[in-house]
């Protein structure tokens, strides 16, 4: 019951969040289309020869949620074995979570920084502070790329466990052709586009962060809340099964019994 309305809370949210990042998002885009694709912008300057990336892995502070924590864990672990071994990178790990926390110093994986998952009591500010500290890794040069490790919600009862880069910024496409494409037009912008288009990027990597930490949070209490139904269902057919033993048991010693007491009377004729 907990989870189930732990995870209405952040479904509700995650809602409420969708038109906002939508509309930033075909506004960044817009931009992009009026003559900014080649802005030197250092928060979507691409970074010619990348070496140092940085990973930020979302995972839960608690268990008995199946494999939720299990799946970013494994997959950012073979993301950054892929990234070190193969192209020779450098992959600080960035962990927000208990459980991966734990689970790292077990198998004595460095980290760069960790901390708590706030789960639901997360906040834009929070998320805000977060983003403005990644934002001064990266244009100060310390990380040339971040990305994150979290669980997409992909409809309200798939979760999949993704890596998807942050920065440096690439609006997505798909959400101009989710929100009305026929009505697409060329705006005119004040201030000029440049002056909006700089100020609207910090932004978008907050409710990008916002966003990521909200479906975190909704697909664990969801994963949750299946694992604890099918362990009820899994308790309950235990019970079934026992009491069905019992009463095989109890009856197959009231059946030697009366057989018994049957062949002692006869013995006694």
């Amino acid at each position: 019951m907990v989870a189930t309305a732990k995870m209405k809370k952040m479904g509700d949210r995650l809602r409420m969040s969708q038109p906002y990042w939508e509309k930033l998002n075909m506004i960044i885009n817009n931009l992009r289309e009026s003559g900014l694709e080649n802005i030197m912008n250092p928060l979507v300057t691409e970074h010619p020869a990348p070496q140092r990336i940085l990973l930020l892995m979302i995972t839960g502070n608690r268990g008995l949620c199946g494999g939720y924590n299990y799946n970013i864990i494994e997959n950012s672990l073979a993301y950054k074995k892929r990234l070190t071994l193969e192209e020779g990178l450098e992959v600080p790990l960035y962990v927000i979570g208990k459980k991966a926390i734990s689970h790292l110093k077990f198998l004595n994986e460095p980290m760069y920084k960790s901390m708590l998952n706030l789960d639901d009591k997360i906040t834009f500010s929070d998320a805000a502070k977060l983003g403005n500290e990644l934002i001064d890794l990266f244009v100060a040069g310390e990380v040339d790329e971040v990305y994150v490790s979290y669980t997409r919600v992909i409809t309200s009862a798939n979760q999949k466990a993704v890596i998807t880069r942050l920065l440096p910024i690439v609006p997505e496409e798909r959400a101009l052709d989710e929100v009305a494409p026929e009505f697409f037009v060329q705006y005119i912008f004040e201030p000029n586009p440049y002056r909006i288009f700089s100020s609207l990027l910090p932004l978008f990597v907050k409710v990008q962060l916002y966003r990521y930490q909200i479906e975190s949070s909704y697909s664990e209490q969801f994963a949750r809340r299946v694992a604890m139904k099918n362990a009820t269902d899994a308790a309950v057919e235990m019970i079934r099964e026992l009491n069905l033993g019992y009463h095989r048991a109890r009856q197959a010693k009231i059946t030697r019994e009366i057989s018994e007491i049957v062949g002692g009377a006869s013995a006694l004729k």
